[in-house]
């Protein structure tokens, strides 16, 4: 296995990273960027009483919200979320607990847990204006092992959404275009 470095960040390259990622190539993974920013064509997720819950699953983990709007509900909008590495490959490289930071609300909001790799982290955001466009991105980073050889793993999320409880017949954009999730490696 061989190790490519570009600056100070090391990206694991080939076999190792289908190895620990199961499906993408390298090529693509080194090149891609931490959190990208969603098209403009499906831009955010809304809820509305009609879509009080988003999930999205993909080879690296789960991730889910969910906002109370029908019934007696706060007007602070609170939206409690949970996002959890499912990849079983990660999960084996991993060499000790990750550190988990999410952040939001244009900077109002932090969260930081110390979480095993894997475990299921969770947390809520408020408050939240009505139909304002708002982004939660979390990131995690622990030790991993592949080849004999010690790194870092960098696992992150960028979730794009707003809060509607007025819209009447509104579909939530697509959940491809909604989240993102991100692997990269370094030393």
């Amino acid at each position: 296995m061989r190790m490519h470095t570009f600056g100070r960040t090391a990206v694991i390259s080939g076999t190792a990273l289908a190895m620990a990622l199961g499906a993408a190539s390298a090529a693509s993974a080194e090149n891609r960027p931490r959190h990208r920013a969603p098209d403009a064509a499906a831009q955010y997720f809304v809820f509305t009483k009609r879509h009080q819950g988003f999930a999205y699953r993909d080879r690296i983990g789960a991730f889910h919200a969910q906002v109370r709007l029908t019934g007696r509900y706060s007007r602070q909008y609170p939206m409690a979320w949970s996002f959890q590495i499912t990849n079983g490959r990660l999960k084996a490289i991993a060499r000790g607990n990750a550190v988990c930071t999410a952040t939001g609300l244009n900077g109002h909001y932090h969260d930081r847990h110390v979480v095993p790799v894997g475990y299921v982290w969770h947390s809520t955001v408020r408050p939240h204006r009505v139909r304002k466009v708002y982004v939660l991105s979390g990131t995690c980073t622990f030790p991993v092992q592949v080849g004999g050889r010690p790194g870092r793993a960098f696992v992150g999320f960028a979730f794009h959404y707003a809060i509607n409880p007025d819209a009447r017949g509104v579909s939530p954009k697509t959940a491809g275009s909604a989240l993102t999730t991100t692997v990269r490696y370094g030393r």
